[in-house]
């Protein structure tokens, strides 16, 4: 009786396991077990090493997210003219005799900005980077700035056909910034430190009929610091923006026959490609 079990039980064994070699694909294996067949599906087989219950499993962001977008700024540059609260002041190398007032019509800020944003949220996140800024100061009046004191004089002798005080910096933001749901709408509100990165004077005029073009380059008076404070707004990659300057845009009081006074710089345009 025993003989006849264990013939039985290994002739069962080997005909299980014979047909157990049948597969219907990768991930399933079908045993034929005479009118019965039994399908196992095996969920943990790999393709390529990433397993079934690995592709179902949503990914997660270990890091903060860290987006670099370009953008290009077009506006006015400006200077507002505030008394210098001074008790005491040196004799002055040159007084002014010019009002300083711009034609704004064709005084010009241009900015290039590589926007650094590290989302902290969703909805908020953190501004910096790096960026150039181009002022271009237009007078209405017909004067000089001196290249080494940043004298403003008027020139009663030269009749400019063009004259352009020009200031270039390199720029760094750090700003907050808030972000609608669908991420088109973009607004930053913060801080720039800049950095003078030089100055100069294009000039054109005739004399005696005679065409003269030039470029003269100087210190010009501009402190190499500045910082401002300003705002980004942004839809679908157009915008505005506004700055203005916490510190002066001159490095040394400008003097004038009315008293002392300092330049605070302000810029305002549109931007393209976003903040």
């Amino acid at each position: 009786m025993k003989t006849i079990f264990t013939l039985s039980f290994a002739l069962l064994s080997f005909t299980f396991f014979a047909q157990s070699d049948s597969t219907k694909n990768d991930n399933e294996t079908e045993i034929d077990l005479g009118d019965v067949s039994i399908i196992i599906k095996d969920n943990t087989k790999t393709i390529d090493g990433i397993t079934d219950s690995d592709e179902k499993k949503p990914k997660e962001d270990k890091y903060l997210n860290v987006d670099f977008e370009t953008s290009f700024g077009w506006g006015v540059a400006g200077f507002s003219q505030e008394n210098a609260n001074v008790i005491f002041v040196t004799a002055p190398e040159v007084t002014s005799d010019a009002s300083l007032d711009l034609d704004y019509s064709q005084s010009r800020n241009y900015m290039i900005n590589g926007n650094l944003m590290f989302d902290i949220h969703k909805n908020f996140g953190i501004l910096t980077g790096f960026g150039f800024e181009f002022n271009r100061f237009v007078f209405k009046e017909n004067l000089q700035v001196d290249p080494n004191n940043g004298g403003f004089m008027k020139d009663s002798v030269i009749s400019f056909g063009s004259y352009k005080f020009k200031t270039n910096y390199l720029n760094v933001p750090l700003m907050m910034v808030f972000k609608s749901n669908n991420q088109k709408f973009k607004f930053a509100v913060g801080g720039t430190f800049s950095y003078n990165i030089g100055n100069k004077v294009k000039q054109e005029y005739s004399i005696e009929n005679v065409e003269y073009k030039s470029e003269i380059k100087g210190n010009y008076n501009i402190a190499p610091i500045k910082l401002s404070v300003g705002a980004r707004l942004a839809y679908k990659g157009i915008g505005i923006y506004a700055n203005y300057g916490l510190t002066e845009m001159n490095d040394n009081f400008i003097s004038q026959s009315s008293g002392v006074s300092n330049l605070m710089p302000f810029s305002a345009g549109i931007t393209f490609g976003g903040l």
